[in-house]
């Protein structure tokens, strides 16, 4: 994939395994509270911003597709 028709970005969802800190959690849902993206995972009481979050990027293309 030419790297100029597309770009790299976490894509949080639910399902997604992400990494916090040595940990593995799942993504229960995503909340956008003043213009800070928070996500819930599955057995945490509290949301956490998502820059707290590792996650393996996923590419989406710029170029629009034809059908």
């Amino acid at each position: 994939m030419d790297s100029a028709a597309c770009f790299r970005m976490p894509l949080f969802k639910p399902g997604t395994v992400v990494r916090l800190g040595q940990s593995q959690a799942t993504v229960s849902h995503v909340i956008l509270r003043r213009s800070v993206l928070l996500v819930r995972l599955v057995g945490y009481e509290a949301p956490v911003n998502a820059d707290a979050l590792t996650l393996e990027p996923a590419v989406f293309t710029l170029a629009r597709v034809s059908r």
